[in-house]
């Protein structure tokens, strides 16, 4: 926002709140005379505002259609002033807010917290999803086809049935926890943090995938910045989610140096390909069991694509073992990565003793529902706050993926 404008919108502002001041001072015999050409400018200058500083013409706190369908009588005066003031006062802390933050990515995320709390949960849908239908229809429905097969994480999208789950969930969440957002916003440690959580959530409601493209990483190979994520002989890796041993084969790549890796796995078929991978590394521990809050049983549920393969309460053909990693490492561990397809939170809960005592790094993927984006981050800062928070994005998906949060001790 520029001096210019922050100016203008200010005086626009300030017009409603002195001209409200002096309509609250009219008798009532003086009232009907004046009041019509006035409040009819008002309105205009407060639908021009609200949609310049909170992309809609509509605030909750403040209904211009009110206004303007009551204002010709005297007995609602004071209600009327009463509104005009309360929409002058906020209107001016959201401007302050814009217009002082100190970068673009910064006032984004300002303007879409304001966005959520300001206006009224059926019109961010409706606009949400006028958005998504103003795309191209070949890539709507890849939009579709991808939320349709991960309708477990986010909800269903389906234009053609008009079921719009995803876009529901996501505005919920948005507006229900606006307040953990404004804390891990405030709590990330690096400004990249900052856009890749504020480009996630536009994506979110405007389906731009610009917003996907900027905050992709486009340095550093998935997990590993090299600007946070420093190891050596000593390392103790636990790759949770490991697949055919791909984010392994990575971290040898990278750093070349190790002390033990432990790799789970649930599924057999992967976890046989991840020995073939591997079998040329030695010091590497294959734990075919899945990582969870207890020492249980669960069941597998094979997916298309074997790396989105899921642990689930309801009785499947395939049982799996699930071990809380406290009880099943018993030696120091240093960094633990978890990419499992929405269990993270379980897995973190079942860490809490090596998280509490040894402060290892984590790597974790924090996409797989849209509570994850803060709660994993709030469950770490619980258990340990001796930790600085980045997030980093690694995904070209139909959706904001590969988002991953790193906590490192400090």
């Amino acid at each position: 926002m520029t001096e210019d404008m922050y100016i203008e919108i200010r005086e626009m502002i300030n017009t409603v709140g002195d001209t409200a001041t002096y309509l609250a001072q009219l008798q009532e015999a003086d009232y009907g005379n004046v009041i019509e050409s006035w409040t009819q400018n008002l309105v205009i200058i407060i639908e021009n505002v609200n949609s310049l500083i909170l992309d809609s013409n509509k605030v909750t706190f403040c209904d211009p259609e009110y206004l303007a369908s009551h204002f010709m009588e005297y007995r609602y005066q004071r209600d009327l002033m009463n509104q005009y003031m309360q929409w002058h006062d906020r209107m001016l802390e959201v401007l302050e807010r814009q217009y002082y933050s100190q970068n673009i990515w910064e006032r984004k995320f300002v303007r879409l917290m304001d966005y959520v709390h300001y206006v009224d949960k059926e019109l961010i849908i409706e606009k949400a999803k006028n958005s998504l239908l103003g795309i191209d229809r070949a890539v709507i429905q890849k939009l579709c086809a991808y939320y349709q097969e991960y309708a477990g994480f986010w909800g269903t999208l389906d234009v053609d049935h008009q079921r719009y789950d995803v876009i529901i969930n996501r505005v919920e969440t948005l507006i229900e926890h606006r307040d953990e957002f404004l804390w891990l916003h405030d709590l990330l440690a690096d400004q990249r943090s900052k856009m890749v959580l504020t480009g996630m959530l536009y994506n979110w409601v405007t389906f731009d995938f610009d917003y996907i493209k900027t905050i992709k990483e486009a340095n550093y190979t998935d997990y590993f910045d090299l600007d946070l994520v420093e190891c050596d002989e000593r390392e103790v890796w636990v790759d949770l989610g490991a697949w055919i041993g791909d984010s392994t084969q990575n971290y040898i790549n990278t750093y070349g140096k190790y002390q033990r890796i432990y790799c789970y796995e649930i599924d057999e078929s992967s976890m046989e390909e991840m020995k073939k991978n591997l079998g040329r590394y030695s010091n590497i521990v294959y734990c075919n069991k899945g990582a969870g809050a207890e020492n249980c049983k669960k069941y597998f549920v094979k997916s298309a694509d074997t790396s989105s393969n899921r642990i689930v309460d309801r009785p499947t053909e395939k049982e799996v073992e699930i071990v809380r990693l406290d009880d099943d490492i018993q030696e120091k561990v240093t960094m633990i990565k978890m990419d499992i397809e929405g269990s993270e939170q379980k897995a973190l809960a079942g860490c809490i003793r090596h998280i509490q005592e040894e402060s290892p790094k984590l790597l974790i993927c924090v996409y797989h529902n849209n509570e994850d984006i803060y709660r994993i981050p709030q469950m770490i800062m619980e258990m340990n706050p001796r930790y600085r928070l980045y997030l980093r994005s690694n995904g070209m998906q139909w959706g904001p993926a590969e988002i991953v949060l790193l906590a490192i001790p400090i």
